[in-house]
């Protein structure tokens, strides 16, 4: 998960300059935009939210060309340019306002030894986590046996394969970044003692991201990584996966299908499963590589949710712009729908709901409003739009989210 929250926010920039240090700087905007940029009028302002410079004018070339040039040479003196389109019925594409505030957004420090230390944690817990469903039932209940090297280890095919995915889906938004000079982390593994072992993990962008093509190719880099890699490992998986009939009398859980996950049971055992007849379905916890596959995927799907800075937040805010938002309304609006249709009371009044509804999209319904945010902010130069090789990957990442997509992750039978 690329993680570029608040990086946009102009808190760092709100700084008021003085009468003449804000002449100076028109004088210096105005040379340094002049010869690529016909300009209608330049101004001063003592409105912090719109900049200490305000420039209005048409591009004579597109904005890729020219603005990380304006963004390096600014940044340089102290400022921090921002592109945006201008709106009107006589006003074309070429018509934008350039924002030009004091300051810099200031790169965060990191310690390498933090994200080196979370990831043996969590190469731990993985492990723990795998070794459980290899382990003979009287072990498993001994914690200190559970931890010897010798027990450990045999969890190493699920662990393997799911820190597998994650690494390579972190990379993907880590080299990215490092082609496009956008200072970014090293990946924060998140362990997690229990379920699948860890809650996954995200880099931090240190910077605001210059333009919506370098923001398309950081955000779709992670989770087309993490599929190559785990679409594989599942059909590898399933093919040394056991199928058998579905306890009755006892509680257990059923991981859910995504259409991708349905079609990769059906090309591989030759029918649906869960078998409607027999009852049969594949042993996920005798399938440790299949199992962190399957993990995989839902966490890449978790990531697509077309909302704010996720993943999938970024790919259709980079593909539509300011009408990303009704996509984030709608995906809002399914999440709460399929969430609402998990509550018992609800299913009272509409059991066919039971078949749809899982309850624990509220806890993500809580990250999206609390911690990630609905809604996407623009790039530095909101401008740039994405070359036609970009929107059909954009169109690619977007079919993936609905091919990997799980409405009901887990269902609890009793």
């Amino acid at each position: 998960m690329a993680d570029n929250r608040d990086r946009t926010n102009l808190s760092p920039f709100q700084q008021e300059l003085p009468a003449e240090e804000a002449q100076t700087l028109a004088n210096t905007v105005r040379s340094l935009v002049a010869p690529d940029m016909t300009i209608e009028s330049i101004q001063t302002t003592r409105d912090q939210r719109q900049g200490a410079v305000l420039v209005h004018g048409r591009l004579q070339k597109p904005s890729h060309e020219l603005f990380p040039r304006w963004l390096r040479e600014l940044n340089a003196r102290g400022y921090t340019p921002m592109l945006r389109r201008r709106e009107g019925e006589a006003l074309d594409q070429n018509d934008v306002t350039l924002q030009v505030f004091a300051g810099v957004a200031p790169q965060s420090r990191s310690n390498p030894w933090i994200n080196l230390v979370l990831f043996i944690i969590t190469v731990i817990s993985t492990l723990w986590v795998g070794a459980l469903s290899e382990l003979p039932a009287s072990i498993q209940g001994d914690l200190g046996a559970t931890l010897l090297p010798q027990n450990l280890l045999r969890g190493w095919p699920f662990a393997l394969t799911l820190l597998g995915i994650l690494t390579a889906h972190e990379f993907g938004h880590y080299f990215a970044a490092r082609y496009h000079k956008v200072a970014v982390t090293l990946p924060y593994f998140l362990p997690m003692p229990f379920g699948f072992g860890t809650l996954g993990a995200f880099i931090r962008l240190k910077e605001p991201v210059p333009d919506q093509r370098k923001l398309f190719d950081i955000g779709v880099a992670g989770p087309l990584a993490g599929v190559v890699l785990a679409i594989p490992l599942l059909f590898i998986g399933l093919r040394s996966t056991p199928i058998g009939t579905l306890p009755v009398g006892q509680p257990y859980m059923l991981e859910g299908n995504s259409i991708l996950y349905y079609t990769a049971k059906v090309y591989t055992f030759g029918r649906p499963l869960p078998d409607p007849v027999t009852g049969e379905d594949v042993m996920m916890d005798q399938a440790p590589v299949a199992w962190g596959a399957w993990i995989g995927l839902l966490v890449t799907a978790l990531n697509l949710l077309p909302v704010g800075q996720l993943d999938g937040g970024h790919t259709v805010f980079a593909l539509f712009g300011k009408k990303a938002r009704y996509i984030n309304m709608a995906a809002i609006g399914a999440m709460t729908f399929f969430a609402l249709a998990g509550l018992e009371q609800v299913q009272r009044f509409a059991p066919v709901l039971a078949t749809v509804g899982y309850s624990g999209w509220f806890v993500w319904l809580a990250l999206i409003f609390f911690v990630i945010r609905p809604f996407h902010p623009p790039a530095l130069d909101d401008v740039t739009e994405l070359d036609p090789t970009r929107r059909l990957i954009g169109y690619l990442v977007v079919l993936l989210f609905i091919l990997t997509f799980v409405p009901v992750p887990f269902r609890q039978f009793f």
